[in-house]
């Protein structure tokens, strides 16, 4: 036998080919293919040259039932018949352009039937050249895409309506929370008031008002963490030792967690600064510890706190939330992590949303205020859990190698006396208007009111050279305090104003940018910090 190469016994048949077809063959297969179609084709000529657009030549059956025009009603228009007053102007622009240049186009168009009904088509448009180059005609095939658009238009008022509905049953979480936590501290304090009144001595009822207003400084705590997750919570930014505002947050935060719940701190020797308020960095350390402590439940367990510098390259920060943008560099890190009952993987992508809650109703913002802070601070966060194994919040703080200076107000000068006066007080709220109206009045100030900016314009013009200065409310009807202010800087530009508002100072200006404000003033306030912010507004040097 021999072992050269195999030669097969089985005479092998030429492949047909195109090429072994005559031209006559080759014609009535291509027209078949074309006529038959599944595919809306349209061939045109090039027009003339000379202004004349290309005109229909050639249509076969799939155009004729997807649009309703037969040869006979085309032959010798331009294809702009199936366009409508909903065809894009800019895809028509754009295919002009392209056969201008003997490029094929594709896109997906709106056309129009016969009996004037829109369709939807994916489209690719072609020229045929003859063998010198120039453009003899152009074929446009069209598929219809119609259902599937008319699939995508559905899902996507589906979609709609489902996000509508979410919105509608988070709404009412979120306002649940809130509600709980402000019905309390309304409690509290029509509770303390009764009792206040009944108190047959002033210090009887010193231990209910210092309650009453306990109870107040609780719920602008809750207006602080709403403006915290909104991102406008920043108030005095200043370099913030990490470390220190841990441990003392710690203290605080073991009178609230469970006895069985132990707290522990390992915080690295040396931190550098963090610019920050104070107060949020302690409301984060908290909300994060009273969120441990939930998790753990019942049971024994442990909730610890570490503190350390990483160097972190920017790829690392795009995959936390909010930080996509975060240069690479020094960063403070913050862990809190617990033994509890961790989170599965369904929920760990919401659970900052303040729209979402696996709690009762009845809770404050807490995940979504820290959300808030970090997005106010430039920071970033990643969480780590595994189901029944407890997890870790991660957070970043954008580290500060030198602390800048601090700036103080300087001391009053020698010799410094405090002024009376009177005060012209605006705000539309009548119980507030006249709660400032006493406390000033009680301070030995004489004090005029007004409900709205212009009231407030009307009563400065007309005393104008008694007002010594103006505490102005930013949002009230008919005339805010920015068309207030700037309507009192026209009759007297130098008018001293005392701005205040719900909104925080930054947001305040952001929303109306005043210049040559005297102070400002977040609400809700002390009584004492007003009065002594117009003491010091009011001083005069004795000669």
């Amino acid at each position: 036998m021999s072992t050269g190469d195999p030669v097969s016994t089985v005479a092998e048949r030429p492949r047909p080919s195109a090429f072994d077809l005559n031209d006559g063959e080759r014609l009535r297969l291509l027209e078949s293919a074309v006529v038959n179609s599944y595919d809306s084709i349209v061939i045109t000529d090039a027009g003339d040259g000379r202004g004349r657009p290309p005109a229909i030549v050639f249509v076969n059956a799939a155009f004729t039932r997807l649009s309703g025009y037969a040869l006979t009603d085309v032959f010798g228009r331009s294809p702009k018949v199936l366009q409508g007053p909903d065809s894009d102007p800019q895809e028509i622009a754009r295919m002009r352009a392209a056969l201008s240049r003997r490029e094929p186009f594709t896109a997906e168009l709106v056309n129009y039937r016969r009996d004037g009904t829109p369709f939807h088509v994916e489209a690719r448009i072609t020229p045929i050249c003859a063998a010198d180059g120039a453009v003899t005609h152009w074929v446009g095939v069209q598929r219809d895409i119609s259902e599937r658009k008319r699939a995508e238009a559905e899902r996507g008022r589906l979609e709609t309506r489902l996000r509508e509905t979410q919105k509608l049953e988070s709404l009412g979480v979120l306002a649940g929370g809130i509600a709980h936590d402000f019905n309390n501290l309304l409690t509290i304090v029509l509770g303390n008031s009764a009792l206040a009144r009944a108190a047959g001595s002033p210090e009887a009822a010193e231990h209910h008002l210092q309650i009453i207003e306990s109870a107040a400084m609780r719920a602008a705590d809750l207006c602080r963490q709403m403006l915290a997750y909104s991102g406008q919570g920043r108030y005095i930014v200043q370099a913030v030792d990490l470390n220190t505002t841990i441990r003392e947050t710690a203290d605080l935060a073991r009178s609230s967690i469970a006895p069985n719940h132990a707290l522990a701190l390992t915080l690295a020797p040396v931190l550098p600064p963090v610019l920050a308020d104070a107060g949020q960095m302690q409301q984060v350390v908290m909300n994060l510890v009273l969120n441990a402590t939930e998790a753990i439940g019942g049971a024994a367990g442990e909730i610890r706190i570490v503190t350390r510098v990483a160097a972190l390259e920017h790829e690392r920060l795009a995959a936390t939330f909010l930080a996509p943008d975060l240069p690479g560099g020094d960063y403070l890190v913050l862990e809190i992590s617990d033994t509890g009952v961790g989170i599965v993987p369904e929920i760990r992508g919401r659970i900052f949303d303040p729209f979402f809650t696996t709690k009762f109703v009845g809770r404050g913002l807490g995940l979504a205020a820290v959300l808030g802070i970090l997005r106010s601070h430039g920071g970033a966060v990643e969480v780590e859990s595994e189901l029944g194994h407890g997890a870790l919040f991660r957070l970043y703080f954008p580290a500060v190698r030198q602390a800048p200076p601090k700036f103080a107000a300087p001391p009053p000068a020698a010799g410094t006396r405090f002024a009376g006066g009177t005060l012209l007080v605006v705000d539309d709220e009548r119980l507030l208007r006249e709660t400032i109206a006493a406390v000033l009045e009680a301070q030995g100030f004489a004090v005029l009111t007004a409900a709205d900016g212009i009231e407030a314009v009307e009563v400065f013009l007309r005393n104008r050279e008694r007002i010594d200065a103006v505490v102005l409310d930013l949002s009230m009807p008919r005339l805010d305090g920015g068309g207030a202010f700037a309507e009192m800087r026209r009759i007297d530009p130098a008018v001293r104003v005392l701005l205040m508002s719900g909104f925080t100072e930054d947001e305040a200006m952001r929303r109306f940018p005043l210049q040559g404000l005297a102070g400002f003033l977040q609400k809700p306030f002390a009584s004492e910090l007003l009065v002594n912010r117009l003491r010091a507004l009011l001083a005069t040097a004795t000669p």
